[in-house]
């Protein structure tokens, strides 16, 4: 993950839809749920929030809730999942996963296979409009001189 260029807006992984403060939230390509974001920690390799002083870790928390919000806005979830695991990649990211209601949730009610997070493909062209709905729905970033 530290090897991603960050000033990228496709990472192949998923679509850049803010810069923040400390991070950038991504619109990710892979699974089988609709709205799957990643908040990335781009400040240097962390792979443990304990190792973020409290300024980091308030801005990176700052920067997962604003896309925690965009995507409740977009989405309507019934519920927002936040994944902070790393146990595949140690580096610090949040995963945000909208959960729905049966028939269009992979596990209804109850906890998610990272399957459904990993197995299969966002349609590209829904995943672009997606995107672009994110990011006007997304607060300005938090650092001077940064673009969404």
């Amino acid at each position: 993950m530290c090897r991603n260029d960050f000033d990228a807006d496709d990472i192949g992984w998923g679509l850049l839809v803010r810069r923040g403060e400390v991070s950038n939230a991504y619109l990710w390509r892979s699974g089988q749920v609709r709205g799957y974001a990643v908040v990335i920690y781009t400040g240097r390799h962390v792979a443990e929030p304990t190792e973020l002083d409290d300024g980091e870790a308030a801005a990176f928390w700052r920067d997962v809730l604003a896309l925690g919000r965009a995507v409740e806005a977009l989405y309507e979830p019934l519920k927002m999942n936040y994944l902070l695991l790393g146990n595949q990649i140690p580096h610090a990211h949040w995963h945000c996963v909208p959960r729905r209601e049966a028939g269009t949730d992979p596990a209804p009610g109850g906890p998610l296979p990272f399957d459904a997070l990993d197995l299969g493909r966002q349609d590209e062209v829904q995943l672009q409009a997606d995107a672009l709905a994110l990011r006007r729905l997304l607060p300005p970033s938090g650092r001077p001189g940064v673009r969404r």
